[in-house]
This record gives structure tokens, sequence and C-alpha cells, in this order.
């Protein structure tokens, strides 16, 4: 649904067949579309144009507060505060410079249209991170000896895939390692890097669990998941000769 909403061209109206959403999404997402739609110009590519440019405000808020993530490491609730606030301060201008549009004048622009697609955004966004859960899990590739790798997702119904999660295990051994968890920016700092590490001791109880090289910026969530997971977890790098 944040995709449809901030990248897919704006229809005319709420689509009948609108995936299965809170009644508070559903009204909102319906008046982005009836806001949208009443955009008042006879010239329906002038409000198509004008839809457009908007979609790319918004949109373009949404990216620059994503790539503050890395840095500010907000939780879902601080980013939604902080989009908004970065959206206030552009609508607040006369004139702004947006990717792939150049100067837009915001006074030529349906200012309420902005701040629906912002509600709806925000709030599917948030929906998103409360429905995630853990996909059955898959095997990838042929057994090398006794150890088996496996993969998940990370899913909310009707958003797809949120991020991934590449482990191995040697049962023989007692361990498991993980290889990779990935999730784009947009979906970090949501909770999702302790569900799956939480899934895979649910999975896999009883294991000792290792992890590959991390890059600076994560080595500190694993050192603080370790230290509160009732599971064992080591710092060392090397597991089982069979990996």
């Amino acid at each position: 649904m944040l995709v449809r909403l901030l990248w897919k061209p704006l229809p005319e109206s709420w689509p009948e067949a609108a995936p299965q959403r809170s009644a508070g999404l559903r009204g909102l997402a319906a008046r982005v579309w009836e806001v949208a739609a009443g955009v008042p110009r006879d010239d329906d590519v002038e409000r198509r144009v004008r839809r457009g440019a908007m979609q790319a405000i918004v949109r373009e808020s949404f990216q620059q507060t994503v790539a503050e993530q890395d840095s500010e490491h907000r939780g879902p609730a601080a980013f939604a505060e902080a989009w908004k606030a970065r959206l206030a301060a552009v609508l607040a201008q006369e004139t702004v410079e947006v990717t792939g549009w150049g100067e837009i004048t915001i006074a030529e622009l349906d200012i309420d249209l902005g701040w629906s697609l912002y509600e709806a955004a925000s709030r599917a966004r948030a929906e998103a991170i409360a429905r995630a859960v853990a996909t059955p899990g898959c095997r990838r590739g042929a057994d090398d000896g006794p150890t088996v790798s496996f993969e998940f997702s990370i899913a909310a119904d009707g958003d797809g895939s949120l991020g991934r999660v590449q482990y191995a295990i040697c049962e023989s051994c007692g361990v498991g390692l993980l290889k990779k968890i990935s999730f784009s920016p947009e979906w970090h700092c949501c909770g999702f890097g302790t569900l799956a590490l939480r899934e895979l001791e649910t999975r896999h109880p009883a294991l000792t669990w290792y992890t590959t090289g991390q890059y600076a910026h994560a080595q500190g969530f694993y050192q603080r998941y370790r230290h509160r997971s009732d599971s064992p977890w080591t710092a060392d790098q090397h597991p089982c000769p069979h990996f």
C-alpha cells in the first residue's frame, strides 16, 4: 500500500477491489482519491500533472527522511513525525525543487491532497509494521554435508516481503549460522531484526548461534540482542568445522 500511494499514479477513484485493511486506513486512502479527483481544473491532463507533482513532493519528503535513518535510528512513531515536519516545511515554501520535476510552485497545488496522501501513506507504513510476520522457511540449494541452508522473509499481508533472512544450521554440532538479514532502508528501525532473530530461536531451539562478520552499524544491534536473548549467541567468528 505504501508503494501504491507514493509511487503509482493516483487514479480518479478508490479501486473497488482495494486490499483488506482497517476501516481507518481504507477511509484515509479513499479520502486521497476523493481529494485527488476533486482538484479543481477543467483540463484532465493539468489535473493529473498537479496530482503527480504533489505526490512527488510527499514521496521526496519520505525518501529524505528514510535517508536519515542510518544516523537518526528513528522508530516508527518518530519517523512519522520527522516525515510530517519535513513535509510541512516544504509546503510552507513558495517554490520547491523536486527531483524529476524541477521547480514547483506550491500555491498552484492542492495542499489538502498532500496531507491526505501523507496521512494514508503514514498509516499504511504503520499497519505494515504491525502486521509483519515471518513466512515459512525454504531450503536454499543442496545440503553441504551435515549443514542445511534456509531462507525466510519478514512480510506483511498485502505488502509482500519487507526483508529476507538467510541462515544455515548444523544439527550434529548444535550450531546455527546467521548469514544475512536484509531490509530495504524504508523498513530500518522497525523491529524486524529482532523479529527475525527470535524466529530463528523459535524454529531451532537449543542451537548456539553465530553471525558472519557484520558492518559496523549492525554490530551494536547484535551485541544488544545477544545480551538479552535466552538463546546462546556468541561473538566468536568460527562456528563448527562443517561450515
